[in-house]
């Protein structure tokens, strides 16, 4: 009964307590209801379930990427991006008090949306591993493309100034 109370006539404070108004019957004191805090009825998105051990999982799919990127030569440029990344959302899961905390820190979705990413991730690193898109084969050579003014390409090159694009209603 307190918890439906505190939902409804309490005030959020910080680190997840509430405190009471006297109109809710209760003496105006600081109740620690953290399981209240910290857990989400819904996510509001459709087939998106509630995270309760967000914290944990994260981590643990953070670490994973982690020592998967490890395998991948420092020299690439994927990995140095989703390194510096995962560590990043790493650190603020460490950080966040609540849920909420991190979703504001993050500013990338609801924790549970986080979790689908970094397990997404986790395939594209497997793709990236498997592909290996940094290697270049020996002797492969990159056509480079160049256009002249007034050629096939772009027979337009002469009437358009890089400043002077046509919009809506230029000929």
């Amino acid at each position: 009964m307190a918890a439906v109370l505190l939902r409804h006539c309490g005030t959020k404070l910080r680190g997840g307590l509430f405190k009471t108004h006297a109109l809710c019957g209760f003496s105006p004191q600081i109740f620690p209801f953290r399981a209240f805090a910290s857990a989400k009825e819904t996510t509001g998105i459709v087939g998106l379930k509630p995270e309760a051990d967000w914290r944990a999982k994260l981590t643990a799919v953070y670490e994973k990427t982690l020592a998967e990127a490890s395998m991948l030569p420092d020299s690439a440029a994927y990995k140095k991006l989703l390194v510096a990344l995962t560590n990043e959302r790493l650190a603020a899961v460490g950080k966040a008090e609540d849920y909420s905390a991190l979703e504001d820190a993050v500013a990338c979705g609801q924790v549970e949306q986080l979790l689908q990413q970094a397990e997404d991730e986790l395939g594209v690193l497997e793709l990236m591993k498997r592909e290996k898109p940094w290697e270049v084969p020996t002797g492969h050579a990159v056509p480079v493309l160049q256009f002249k003014p007034g050629s096939e390409h772009n027979p337009n090159f002469d009437r358009w100034s890089k400043f002077d694009w046509p919009g809506p209603g230029k000929p």
